[in-house]
């Protein structure tokens, strides 16, 4: 008797069923994040899936991660998501994660990796960088982080190229701030909310483990510029998920984040 599919929340741009114990993605995958996953369960990293191969529709199978995933209703999470404790618990994931990937090498890297981070020089190629590293992304168990998901646009880049984006993301340095009560949005107001951000922002170098970049306002400003490169070449492309995101809204909404970043970034972090 064949397990019935269950759709998983997420899937921004893909669909995520799970049958069983496994989860099965409608996705191009490809060869690069399967050789990744394979290192990472060698390095016995257990914080992200494992990949088990590819179904008979072509769909992706990649091991299911008991939990609690918050998925598309970001930034409107349970009060514990945007917790200090997790905060710091997902700087020590994503640390755990860059060091088990250090010294990963595949034939394919070159062919089918593009290099999200556009970042040349300083600390070029570090890691295999995450690229999405963010709350929606990460599956809670008992209310601790415990694994990344969704690997689809991992490619070379530098550390600070994903703690910056989990920095945005999840303390949040966005234009809104979170209500510790309902853990839902409000309306960033410098006099109630700056203080906070610093504070957070601290946590998260502490816990990573490396002191804060004198530089951090320009790679928060050019990760965002890159996301909105990337949804804008990927829809002139024919990516349609990607171009479904920008008739939403997603580009022009990110502008708007850059020019808020660009006005208050010194509020929290000089």
């Amino acid at each position: 008797m064949c397990d019935k599919e269950e759709v998983l929340p997420g899937g921004n741009v893909n669909e995520v069923v799970r049958i069983g114990n496994n989860v099965h993605r409608t996705t191009k995958w490809s060869s690069f994040v399967h050789d990744l996953l394979r290192h990472l369960e060698k390095q016995g990293f257990e914080g992200a899936p494992k990949f088990i191969g590819i179904d008979h529709s072509g769909r992706e199978i990649l091991s299911f991660i008991p939990g609690e995933v918050p998925g598309n209703q970001y930034p409107d999470f349970k009060p514990y998501i945007w917790s200090d404790q997790a905060l710091i618990q997902s700087a020590a994931l994503l640390r755990r994660y860059h060091d088990a990937v250090q010294g990963f090498a595949t034939a394919s890297i070159q062919s089918e990796a593009a290099h999200h981070s556009r970042t040349p020089g300083e600390w070029d190629d570090e890691v295999i960088c995450h690229n999405d590293a963010a709350l929606y992304n990460i599956v809670f168990k008992d209310e601790v982080p415990v694994a990344l998901i969704d690997f689809d646009l991992a490619a070379p880049g530098p550390r600070i190229w994903d703690m910056v984006y989990m920095l945005y993301t999840s303390v949040p340095l966005a234009s809104f701030a979170i209500d510790s009560t309902t853990g839902t949005s409000i309306p960033y107001r410098s006099e109630y909310h700056a203080a906070d951000r610093t504070h957070r922002i601290s946590l998260f170098f502490k816990s990573y483990g490396v002191a804060p970049p004198p530089n951090m306002k320009v790679w928060t400003i050019r990760r965002i510029e890159a996301l909105c490169d990337t949804l804008t070449t990927g829809a002139a492309q024919g990516n349609k998920a990607y171009q479904r995101m920008i008739d939403e809204g997603h580009v022009a909404h990110y502008e708007k984040e850059i020019q808020f970043l660009q006005a208050h970034f010194e509020e929290w972090y000089r």
